[in-house]
Parts: structure tokens; C-alpha cells; sequence
């Protein structure tokens, strides 16, 4: 089996594994466990770029986590004026999408803040992670236009975003694992061959 298919077989496997776990809180740990590995493989193997980029990855999606797990955005209730509400959630999910694609974009200025290292440099991987957080930018956008059409149109049977929304999400956490994978078996195979 090749390498791709390795890594494209994992990214398979873990979206659908949080796809079967259908918890966020469950799910967000367990990607923070993944992400918590690549940050200690890097620091102990002196690649700050991967222990960099899993540290913005964990701050994006506990800033995402803490923002909508714990109330401090208004979900809704029954009764609720859904329009504001998923204005206010999806917006704030676009927000956070614009951060992280921020943070992926001057991520060696913000490494080079915090290390001194000369390993520090812009990786063929940086670009992939900001293109995932646009992707998911995209995903929000849409969802919000639904949210408009189905709230203040009143076309309720337009649920296609609403209905696979976490699947978009936990897909995403899936393929930037599969990125950090395949980042790490890159910097052991460049290492063995020298």
C-alpha cells in the first residue's frame, strides 16, 4: 500500500469514526489528543513547524468549542427568532474561519515571535492549512445564506447544509490531521535519508 493511500485511508477513518461518535465535546477532545501528539512529536524531535502549527490548530478549535459548548453564544430555544440566532452562530463560526486563515497565513512571523529556531520556515503544508480554514469559511457561508432562506423565506424543507453541517467539520478536523500525518512521516523520511 502506498503512503497516500495510508494516509487517505486515515482521513477516511476518522471522519467517519466522529462521524459515528455524533458528540461534538467527545469528538473535540479526541482531536485535541491528536493535535496534543503531533505538538509533543514535534518539540521533541526539534520540528518547530509541525509543533506550531498543531498549537494554532488547538487554539482555533477550543476558541470555536468554548464559544458555542459553553453558552456564550445563544444557540436558540423553541420560539426563538432562528434568523438572528443562526445569523449570529454562523457568523461567528466566518469569524473564526477569518482568524484561523490569519493565523495560517503570517504563521512563521508568529513562530518566529515565540522561537528563535532556524527550522522555523513557510512549509509546503502552511498553504493547505489556511486553504482547509477557507473551505470551511465556504461551508458557513453557505450555511448562513440556508439559514436566510429558510428563516425569513420561509423555505423550511432547505436543509442540506443544516443537516450534514457536522459532517463538514468533523471532515475538516479529519483531512488536517491527515495533513499533520502526512507532515510528520515526511520530516522521519527526510531524517532517515540523511
Amino acid at each position: 500500500m502506498k503512503l497516500v493511500h495510508l494516509i487517505f485511508a486515515t482521513v477516511i477513518a476518522l471522519t467517519a469514526f466522529y462521524i459515528k461518535l455524533d458528540n461534538p465535546n467527545t469528538v473535540v477532545f479526541l482531536y485535541i489528543v491528536v493535535l496534543a501528539f503531533f505538538y509533543a512529536f514535534g518539540t521533541f524531535n526539534n520540528e518547530p513547524n509541525i509543533s506550531h502549527i498543531s498549537m494554532i490548530l488547538v487554539i482555533v478549535t477550543l476558541v470555536e468549542h468554548v464559544t458555542f459548548a459553553y453558552g456564550l453564544v445563544n444557540l436558540g430555544q423553541l420560539g426563538d427568532n432562528f434568523l438572528i440566532i443562526g445569523t449570529i452562530v454562523f457568523g461567528l463560526q466566518i469569524l473564526i474561519n477569518l482568524l484561523a486563515v490569519l493565523l495560517f497565513m503570517l504563521r512563521v512571523q508568529i513562530s518566529r515571535l515565540f522561537s528563535s529556531s532556524s527550522k522555523i520556515i513557510l512549509t509546503d503544508f502552511d498553504g493547505l492549512f489556511h486553504w482547509l480554514f477557507i473551505a470551511a469559511g465556504f461551508v458557513n457561508v453557505l450555511a448562513l445564506i440556508e439559514n436566510a432562506l429558510r428563516n425569513a423565506l420561509g423555505w423550511h424543507s432547505l436543509t442540506f447544509i443544516y443537516d450534514t453541517y457536522e459532517i463538514y467539520g468533523y471532515a475538516l478536523m479529519a483531512i488536517a490531521c491527515g495533513l499533520l500525518l502526512t507532515m510528520l512521516i515526511l520530516k522521519v523520511k527526510n531524517r532517515q535519508l540523511t
